[in-house]
């Protein structure tokens, strides 16, 4: 096991742990196994990269170095000298963001883990021994996190004074002590009102947020420089300030920098040192309750009657044949219940709805109001930027061949299939009907907002575009039985063969949308497409039924 230099340092810190009762030699080797295990762990950053990892490689510090590219350019903004107020609690509220993201999406089973002391306690190892391995290791990773990602900003602090470098460190650690306690206090109030079924259910959301947050950073960020006047930026206190916990942080920073003390200033910097200080007290209080709440999360309740009911009666409604319509639910179940396929799939739905507002404000003039923005869009054909949502399908058809429960697939040599390609229909409808049509509504709902009624029927074309597209994804792509393959086993080359191939149609289909809208040619175009869908639907399944039989 590889020796790490995070406990060679520690090991000249051992003589605290003794006197404090704690057994270091225990708690070394305790250490020493959580630090490998992090670095086997995949981050949520990297959960669609499926190549296996080296045996060496490890991934923890794969995404620190990540998490420390965003940081340094975040920390980019301490290089200006407006308002310092401003850049703080501006900077403060991004940091604080990263720091709980990534520590609910990534390090929650460390404060989760109910195993430690089943396992540990049965041995002989002192409940004292258990809990300083824990806080330890949260300490080792949140000190870890914390330098990689203002690790750049620290350093580009002592341009601003010695002292605004001292306050801005101490400020950092009770950031970091808030986020935990935080967290901690969260997952005790889930787990007090509900089962551990819905805490899993809210980390898997904000593993899928974080994923897309780190793509959408390089989007955002550069724009918001545009956007906003950074020379003309000045602060005016209000009272409602005080309930916004980045300006707490940036308030001695500001007092420090000159800009004037206040009384507002003043509570905002006593809150930012009482609050974290009161959050530790209550937290320390609140242990025994959460240690027993956590037993929680070995309850895995079931609901949802009433959802399957509704599922079968969609099933009924869009499936012809028994099978499909058993498949269609067999998806759905999937998609619902399996947490990687959704940090698989999830953080691409989530950008699919965020690239088509991306494309629509490219063109725009950054001195336009939001009125002149909103009638130069009404009066234009952006509402095409839709078909940018098309580049998910590609992945969400190639996940349909993976699984958590692979091992399962045995099933389908002992089903009495005869016809392999309802089995297919009933998956590939169950993933439009769970996945595709839901994000579509939403963003049909806000293109008819933006562009008016209008829309409506080129929203419709789309739709039928997009079942065109979903077809023929899967038409190119190589057959496998729905889920019956290993995640780490995704061929990225049939992934890359299956992108391009997509982007290539869905340029074609935009280009064909925009020559129907050119020749007042929509009514004609939408027919033709509903005409195309029924060939192809049937025309593709039935070409390659033969071939589906033989796996």
């Amino acid at each position: 096991m590889k020796e790490f230099k995070t406990l060679k340092i520690l090991d000249k810190l051992s003589g605290l742990y003794k006197r404090a009762g704690v057994d270091y030699d225990v708690l070394r080797v305790i250490l020493k196994a959580k630090l490998t295990m992090d670095g086997r762990r995949k981050s949520t950053i990297f959960n669609n990269d499926n190549k296996k990892s080296k045996k060496d490689s490890n991934e923890f510090f794969k995404a620190l170095i990540i998490y420390a590219i965003v940081g340094a350019f975040m920390s980019l903004i301490l290089l200006f000298d407006f308002n310092i107020m401003y850049i703080m609690a501006g900077y403060f509220s991004a940091i604080m963001i990263m720091i709980l993201t990534v520590f609910i999406s990534d390090f929650s089973y460390v404060l989760l883990d109910v195993r430690d002391k089943n396992i540990l306690l049965s041995r002989g190892i002192s409940n004292k021994t258990i809990n300083a391995a824990k806080i330890t290791h949260v300490f080792i990773y949140v000190m870890y996190l914390t330098l990689s990602l203002v690790g750049v900003a620290f350093i580009l602090s002592l341009k601003k004074g010695v002292v605004f470098f001292a306050i801005f460190v101490l400020s950092i650690i009770f950031i970091d002590i808030f986020m935990i306690i935080i967290t901690a206090l969260s997952y005790l109030l889930i787990l007090k009102i509900f089962d551990g079924e819905k805490l899993k259910d809210m980390i898997n959301f904000v593993q899928i947020f974080l994923s897309i947050l780190m793509v959408l950073i390089y989007q955002i960020v550069p724009r918001l420089f545009g956007v906003i006047d950074l020379g003309n930026i000045t602060y005016n206190e209000k009272l409602w300030h005080l309930l916004i916990p980045p300006m707490w942080f940036a308030a001695p920073l500001s007092i420090v920098y000159g800009e004037g003390i206040s009384i507002i200033k003043i509570i905002m910097s006593l809150l930012a040192l009482i609050v974290p200080i009161l959050s530790i007290i209550i937290y320390i209080k609140l242990i025994p309750t959460f240690e027993r709440n956590l037993q929680k999360l070995n309850n895995n309740s079931e609901e949802g009657k009433e959802k399957n009911k509704n599922i079968a009666k969609v099933s009924n409604f869009i499936c012809r044949d028994n099978i499909e319509r058993a498949f269609f639910r067999f998806s759905v179940g999937i998609i619902n219940s399996e947490r990687e396929f959704k940090l698989k799939v999830y953080p691409n739905l989530g950008l699919g709805i965020v690239l088509p507002f991306v494309f629509l404000f490219i063109g725009l003039q950054n001195g336009d109001s939001f009125k002149e923005v909103i009638i130069s869009m009404r009066n234009s054909n952006m509402f095409l930027s839709v078909y940018a949502f098309a580049l998910v399908i590609p992945n969400i058809i190639i996940m349909l061949s993976y699984s958590e429960r692979y091992l399962g697939a045995w099933i389908y040599k002992v089903a009495p299939i005869n016809n392999y390609k309802n089995v297919f229909k009933g998956v590939i409808k169950g993933a439009f009907y769970k996945l595709i049509i839901p994000p579509f509504i939403v963003l049909s709902l806000i293109f008819i907002w933006i562009f008016g009624a209008r829309v409506i029927i080129h929203l419709i074309i789309s739709f039928l575009s997009f079942i065109i597209l979903t077809v023929l994804n899967f038409s190119i792509l190589k057959k496998a039985m729905p889920f019956s393959r290993k995640f780490e086993a995704t061929n990225s080359s049939e992934s890359l063969i299956s992108v391009f191939g997509s982007m290539f149609c869905v340029l074609l289909l935009w280009g064909l949308h925009y020559l129907a809208i050119l020749l007042n040619s929509i009514i004609i175009y939408t027919v033709i497409l509903i005409i195309l869908n029924i060939v192809l639907w049937n025309l593709v399944f039935n070409f390659i039924n033969k071939k589906l039989k033989s796996l």
